[in-house]
């Protein structure tokens, strides 16, 4: 009697039409916003025309065929590298090396605005990994090509910039372990793009001297390399001068080549990244305006997902428990994209992202009302019967 009832009122089946139309575009909507662009986008990475070098633009990498072999009994070791950062406003990882189980624990060098940071793995005072970190401002300047030096030794370690001494270190200590594994340009392991140019690139196991520094800069500022004899041929070196094609090849001894793939790809994707990751640094997690913003949108995104669905579900006659099967349906769709965001090179898959949903559902469901139908359907769908619509309600 009570199904027959909600088929006979017009008002209720329009209502429904329309409920039904907006769910359509919420969900829509929310679909095309977690999975585009649905593939793996070109990889954007291109050769400099007129000059040695590669740029990275929106979403680039170039990684290593093999990993980097250094000396790992040594105690010094540098690294040098020419580039020229697209914007002194932004934030990436300009080159990292995959050497640990987990991604986020690795080498890398990172701009940040104007400034550089250095990252490696290391433990603690009770034996957990972190990641030290160690930062020099005011390194980079706007369309400006320059000359970074990384250099280690017993003294400590110290930050060239075109030759010249801009910062030092004795507790942010480097050695040949830490420049080994596979050689990620343009990006790190987990997705984390930098825009610029780079023209050359050279890894040593060993300390080199002041002067040799200088000496080098001069030459790669003048698109030489900066190796004059064999004596001192570094573990890797990227002079970039192929112009074309995508491999570029190896000129120190380690002879192990890069590559620039046709699409873009991320080396260590997470899958459900777990909620308490990003709680574990404050540089890239939970104190960063992003992580606050992304926890904004997601849950802000899904409110009207979760009120609609409700409504929606409460307009089946035969639906039992609308608010409910709206809040699983909702934490469903979450978990879908989620899963597939670990196929799309360009988003992450992240249990915090779920979390997030899931409340922007629950506040949804809890914002809505039954007795909002009868206000909605108008006129004589105030006299439905109020059992059909306890019905619709459970």
């Amino acid at each position: 009697m009570g199904t027959q009832v909600w088929r006979d009122r017009p008002e209720l089946g329009r209502l429904r039409v329309a409920v039904s139309a907006i769910c359509s575009c919420i969900l829509c909507v929310i679909l095309v916003a977690g999975l585009w662009p649905f593939h793996a986008p070109k990889n954007d990475v291109q050769w400099l025309q007129g000059g040695n070098g590669i740029r990275f633009g929106n979403r680039g990498i170039v990684v290593s065929a093999d990993g980097i072999r250094t000396d790992a009994h040594r105690d010094g070791c540098t690294l040098e590298i020419y580039l020229r950062p697209a914007s002194v406003s932004g934030s990436g990882t300009i080159l990292a090396l995959d050497d640990h189980p987990d991604p986020k624990y690795v080498f890398a060098l990172r701009q940040f605005d104007e400034g550089i940071a250095l990252q490696r793995p290391a433990l603690d005072r009770y034996g957990r990994l972190v990641r030290q970190w160690w930062r020099t401002n005011n390194v980079f300047a706007a369309g400006k090509s320059i000359v970074i030096a990384i250099t280690s030794g017993v003294g400590g370690t110290v930050l060239y910039v075109n030759g010249i001494a801009a910062g030092s270190s004795s507790e942010f200590g480097l050695s040949g372990a830490d420049l080994r594994g596979r050689l990620i340009l343009g990006n790190s392991a987990v997705q984390d793009s930098w825009h610029g140019d780079v023209m050359g690139l050279a890894i040593y196991d060993r300390a080199l001297a002041p002067l040799q520094i200088e000496k080098h800069a001069g030459r790669w500022l003048h698109d030489q390399t900066p190796v004059p004899g064999s004596d001192e041929l570094p573990a890797a070196l990227y002079r970039f001068d192929e112009g074309h094609g995508r491999v570029i090849h190896d000129q120190g001894s380690g002879g192990n080549s890069l590559h620039i793939r046709p699409r873009y790809f991320i080396v260590a994707p997470a899958f459900l990244e777990p909620v308490w990751r990003p709680f574990r640094s404050r540089w890239d997690g939970w104190m960063t305006r992003s992580y606050w913003l992304d926890a904004a949108i997601n849950i802000a995104g899904f409110v009207p997902f979760g009120f609609f669905f409700a409504l929606r579900f409460s307009l089946a006659p035969t639906m039992r428990s609308p608010r409910l099967m709206a809040l699983l349906f909702g934490v469903a769709v979450s978990l879908a994209i989620e899963t597939l965001q670990y196929f799309l090179p360009t988003r992450d898959s992240s249990m915090t992202d779920l979390v997030n949903n899931s409340i922007g559902t629950a506040i949804g469901v809890g914002l809505y009302r039954p007795s909002w139908i009868r206000m909605l359907a108008g006129g004589n769908a105030a006299t439905v019967n109020a059992d059909v619509l306890r019905a619709g309600h459970k």
